[in-house]
């Protein structure tokens, strides 16, 4: 009997040790708003690694936000918690630190490519059964609110501060400022009822503490997220609005301790008193149920003869069938053939039934195997793209051509399948349209605005990128990071017409329309010029200015028109400037750098200037001296501001640096897989050529 309770006591003591069961309940704010933050919330699949290794959770702010800063933070987030989860040699804190050291020196790398110019704002926890491990690196913030009180990360383990903003000599500025660092990692023992929060720095100095703390008191974590990223939002907080709101509270499945049965009390409960007395009067009524039987009998019985005696008569009323005589003994022939017969027509039921279950079978087998198959070669396709966005990020480019023509080529057959799901189809067209606009450097897709655009004429000022697009009757502008559309001009408002050529008079803009008339548009004000006598052109189909004049181009007369201000500052005009008519529907293109550049279809450049006080021009020779296969330009560019011409070959895909003496310095290659350009232009300062491909403006590098 001792032995037996010893046991009992040493059950109900493990029972009493053993660390309670949690449960989390997570809320966080969906990442990536303009690439400002990263947000990571992994909890392990198989019970063994979420007991040995535990849940974790991370915040990354990025400081300023941008595409490449977005991409280096999500390598260095991911980094770190693979490296958590892959490193199983050491215990939590050991495996947390090394995995944010890792991080950290890769951060350090990214951030030195980028100058310094990025900073990564990092804060992690990991609960793993009843305790919490805690980091962080930079201004973001790790908060524990217990007992509706708000508590930071103290310097020892198990140690709470309330909230103060302190520095330590091991945190930094943030992730990867230092490339040796050494992060603090805080543990505590977690309580039912406690809610631990992750939050940018942005978000503690727009809002403050007592908001978080107020937000995971009253609020689910889901609302308590949300309601911080609207707040933050409303503050006109510059930085990240991430936050994860993680409440613990006790599991249902816990172990419940082992109790005395509840005892009985000794007098019993008034209804029961109630429910026997009524019990105990039913039963006497229910002991005359024989009598009550026999007296029932009595009175239904008449009724049932009379019932029948009329059942009778109305059957001896019913026609009677016909005498049938016995029939002659079957012979044993015909009892064989009777029995063949229904064995045969059996047979053939059978036969029958299981071709409809074959059937059945086979159309169940082809169906789960189209099913199968679509799977796979959607499989195939992710991992085609994978690859290819490995390959991109490599500068591979020949190899991730390779890797998304067979991505396209996989997706186009799973299309055709009966299986096909077509929103996923379409998500996936959409995600290789994109990785081609990116393997083909395309800065923005204007057809996903404007289906019709076509740019035909594009320039360059201070503000940005300047397209004139017939097709689609605008001016667009195109400008910031990320890049940005907006219109300047519109076919229809303000009696514009559709936009043919545009260029630039310092931060101003010079545009012709269709209706002969040239708008002046600069800061928000457009007004259009008076050209007198533009009845005079036969066409209009390239505009240049200098120095105040404005010159027009019109193929049909093989002319350039000047018009040259007078001392009231009124335009005059027009003047035929080239002193030898060109033949028509032969001139292509104009430039005026103080020289007058005409480009003719023939892909000559012909090269005039003004000598004196002459009326006309003089053409001076002008042969380009090529260092390779010689080009056959279509389209030409000559700035004052810039040391050379610029001329594109569309078909041949290339574009040409010549000196003013026409000697070639270089040639580069612009995106060979669009269609032809219709429009370019390089800007110098920036060594970016920027080409017009239909719809889509591509970048290429001009730097040599």
């Amino acid at each position: 009997m001792k032995t037996l309770r010893k046991s009992v006591g040493t059950y109900l003591d493990s029972l009493a040790m053993r660390p309670a069961s949690f449960i989390t309940t997570v809320g966080a704010t969906s990442a990536g708003r303009d690439g400002r933050d990263i947000v990571i919330i992994h909890e392990p699949p198989t019970g063994a690694t979420l007991r040995t290794r535990g849940r974790f959770y991370m915040v990354c702010e990025v400081d300023p936000p941008s595409r490449r800063a977005s991409e280096i933070a999500a390598e260095v987030t991911e980094m770190a918690r693979h490296e958590f989860y892959y490193d199983l040699s050491a215990g939590i804190e050991v495996g947390l630190r090394r995995a944010l050291r890792k991080a950290n020196r890769r951060a350090a790398q990214l951030v030195r490519e980028e100058r310094g110019r990025i900073r990564l704002h990092v804060a992690c926890a990991v609960i793993v059964n009843n305790e919490i491990h805690a980091a962080k690196v930079g201004g973001a913030h790790v908060f524990l609110v217990r007992h509706a009180r708000l508590f930071l990360p103290g310097e020892e383990p198990d140690e709470l501060a309330d909230f103060v903003h302190r520095t330590t000599t091991r945190q930094a500025a943030s992730l990867g400022a230092e490339i040796d660092l050494l992060p603090l990692v805080w543990h505590q023992t977690i309580d039912a009822g406690d809610t631990i929060v992750l939050a940018s720095g942005s978000v503690v100095d727009a809002l403050g503490a007592e908001a978080l703390k107020n937000a995971a008191i009253t609020l689910h974590p889901r609302a308590a997220a949300e309601h911080v990223r609207s707040r933050a939002v409303a503050e006109g907080a510059t930085g990240s609005g991430a936050s994860i709101f993680i409440e613990i509270s006790a599991s249902a499945g816990a172990a419940a301790r082992l109790g005395g049965e509840p005892e009985s009390p000794a007098d019993e409960p008034t209804e029961v008193v109630i429910a026997g007395s009524i019990r105990s009067r039913l039963g006497v009524v229910w002991r005359y149920r024989p009598r009550l039987g026999r007296i029932l009998a009595a009175l239904v019985s008449p009724i049932t003869r009379a019932i029948g005696a009329a059942t009778l008569v109305a059957l001896e009323l019913m026609p009677r069938r016909a005498t049938v005589l016995p029939r002659r003994p079957e012979s044993a022939r015909r009892r064989s053939a009777r029995v063949q017969r229904a064995t045969s027509l059996l047979a053939l039921l059978l036969l029958v039934v299981t071709l409809g279950i074959g059937t059945v079978v086979v159309r169940d087998y082809q169906a789960n195997q189209v099913v199968a198959d679509y799977r796979l070669a959607i499989v195939d396709v992710e991992n085609e793209m994978a690859a290819t966005r490995s390959f991109a990020g490599r500068k591979d480019t020949e190899r991730a051509w390779e890797k998304l023509t067979a991505a396209s080529d996989r997706l186009a057959v799973a299309a055709r399948s009966p299986a096909a799901d077509p929103a996923r189809v379409g998500q996936l067209r959409d995600e290789i349209a994109a990785l081609e606009d990116r393997l083909n450097e395309v800065v923005i897709d204007l057809r996903k605005i404007a289906a019709s655009a076509a740019p035909a004429d594009v320039t360059q000022t201070v503000h940005g990128l300047y397209a004139a697009d017939p097709l689609a009757g605008r001016l667009w502008r195109i400008h910031g990071d990320p890049v940005t559309t907006g219109v300047v001009l519109e076919r229809g408002k303000a009696g514009v017409g559709t936009p043919v050529a545009v260029t630039a008079q310092g931060e101003a803009l010079l545009t012709l329309d269709d209706a002969r008339t040239v708008w002046r548009a600069e800061g928000n004000t457009v007004a259009a010029l008076e050209l007198p006598k533009v009845d005079t052109w036969k066409s209009a189909t390239a505009l240049a200015t200098f120095a105040g004049n404005v010159y027009v181009l019109d193929p049909k007369a093989g002319q350039v028109w000047r018009y040259e201000p007078d001392f009231q500052g009124k335009l005059d005009g027009p003047s035929g400037f080239l002193p030898m008519p060109l033949a028509p529907d032969t001139a292509r293109a104009l430039a005026v750098d103080g020289d007058i550049w005409v480009l003719t279809m023939g892909g000559e450049v012909q090269r005039y200037r003004r000598q004196g006080f002459e009326r006309t021009l003089t053409r001076l020779p002008f042969t380009i001296a090529w260092l390779g296969t010689p080009l056959k330009p279509t389209h030409l560019q000559a700035i004052e501001t810039q040391r050379s011409i610029w001329l594109l070959d569309a078909p041949a895909r290339t574009v040409a640096q010549v000196t003013r003496d026409g000697r070639e310095i270089a040639r580069f290659t612009v995106p060979s897989r669009l269609p032809d350009a219709s429009a370019f232009f390089v800007s110098e300062g920036q060594r970016i050529a920027y080409t017009i491909h239909r719809g889509k403006i591509a970048a290429t590098d001009v730097s040599r």
